[in-house]
């Protein structure tokens, strides 16, 4: 049930739209922020006296374990309030949680326990904060310039992320884990008030019914469509073996035979370059097949792994990693774009906490499990496994008729 409403005047070009350029800049800077922040916050936990591995393992988890738990009714707060003020509400609470670890670690009060009680209201953040973004996007952009408009927060967003480790970096070597939290503290600030400068006209909103209700409407537009389930289903593959491959498998393969820290951060260089790229490459698509196009593309993503797992010299696995990166931003603008288009906006915040809950809830349990396994087949059998699994996981949508003939035009409708 909705309340009908005047539609947004809203011009073709995104960058002349002020309210979606205050939107870019915000994420932007949170975005940064967010690069920032759990680097500090783990440095901050591993300064502790005392500290150990399993401590470190408690604060990140008091981060994704409300996210997770939350994220659910973040979509449906998200569909029931103005998602710019939802946004503001999470940037402050964000800058808050991260304000608080700055003054515990600067004062030397900080503790495990302490930590991870801020990091759980980071994470609850996050689980108002991610919901809203698609639908916000699909607010303030017309529908024929959606594309561009989510490549340009693409664009934005990659340049913050490796400014942010960079920088990240540099403060905590420089002046210490505190400093850097500081910092991150403030960028949440700085966004929420970007964020509160919005002024949009009335939308689309869910009229008040309970929780369960509006949980099961926004399952019910989840599942009608079977290419959004279905590609669904396919990324929280894809998103564990990607997982499996970069935060466990790769690293130890570099150790090993590569020469180590210096030549993973070329892998990963690498990644963040073909994700610039990828950008462009978005921009620039025209296709009236956009699920098929980005299917293709997101089976690139093995490319490092089974690189690496052939034992391919380090240039070789660079140029793979840079190739999944342009196919990563490449299937993220169009499925963006396909989604703001086919979901009623009413319901969009919903449907993407599903969506995040289904692409991302197979990574840590498959992280877990592989911490076993690859010792027991070796790194390169795990590696050349995990590049056979990512292919057959993306192709496997096409399959469906719903992926492979679905069809937009240029200006943004739906044949």
């Amino acid at each position: 049930m909705t309340q009908a409403v005047a539609p947004l005047d809203r011009p073709a070009d995104p960058l002349r739209e002020r309210r979606f350029v205050l939107f870019a800049t915000a994420r932007t800077i949170s975005v940064f922020g967010n690069a920032v922040g759990p680097l500090a916050l783990t440095f901050a936990v591993l300064d502790l006296p005392g500290s150990s591995p399993p401590a470190l393992s408690l604060v990140l988890a008091a981060i994704s374990v409300p996210r997770i738990a939350l994220m659910l009714l973040g979509g449906v707060i998200g569909d029931r309030l103005p998602r710019h003020r939802v946004l503001v509400a999470a940037e402050l609470m964000c800058g808050s949680a991260y304000g608080a670890m700055t003054l515990l670690v600067l004062t030397g009060r900080a503790s495990v326990a302490a930590l991870a009680v801020c990091a759980a209201v980071a994470g609850t953040a996050s689980a108002l904060l991610l919901p809203s973004l698609n639908g916000l996007t699909a607010e303030l952009v017309a529908p024929q310039a959606r594309q561009r408009g989510n490549a340009l927060l693409r664009l934005g967003t990659n340049t913050a992320t490796v400014a942010g480790f960079a920088a990240g970096g540099a403060l905590i070597t420089w002046l210490g884990p505190g400093w850097a939290l500081a910092l991150d503290a403030a960028t949440f600030a700085v966004a929420a008030g970007l964020l509160a400068r919005l002024r949009l006209a009335g939308t689309a909103r869910t009229t008040r019914r309970n929780l369960p209700a509006e949980l099961r409407d926004g399952w019910r537009e989840f599942v009608r469509r079977r290419w959004l389930w279905q590609i669904v289903l396919a990324a929280a593959v894809i998103n564990a073996a990607v997982g499996v491959t970069f935060g466990l498998a790769g690293p130890l393969l570099a150790r090993a035979h590569l020469g180590g820290a210096g030549a993973w951060s070329g892998v990963l260089a690498g990644y963040a370059v073909g994700m610039f790229a990828g950008v462009l490459v978005a921009m620039r698509i025209r296709t009236t097949r956009p699920l098929r196009t980005a299917v293709l593309a997101v089976s690139m993503l093995g490319l490092p792994a089974l690189l690496l797992g052939s034992g391919a010299a380090l240039p070789f696995v660079i140029l793979a990693a840079v190739l999944a990166g342009v196919a990563f931003d490449v299937f993220g603008v169009l499925w963006e774009t396909t989604v703001q288009s086919e979901v009623p906006t009413e319901a969009m915040s919903r449907v993407s906490a599903y969506e995040w809950l289904g692409a991302v809830g197979l990574g840590p349990p498959v992280m877990i499990a592989a911490g076993f396994v690859v010792p027991g087949i070796g790194v390169r059998t795990t590696l050349l496994g995990l590049a056979a699994v990512i292919a057959v996981a993306a192709l496997v949508p096409l399959a469906s008729s719903s992926v492979r003939h679905y069809e937009r035009q240029p200006d943004g409708r739906v044949r």
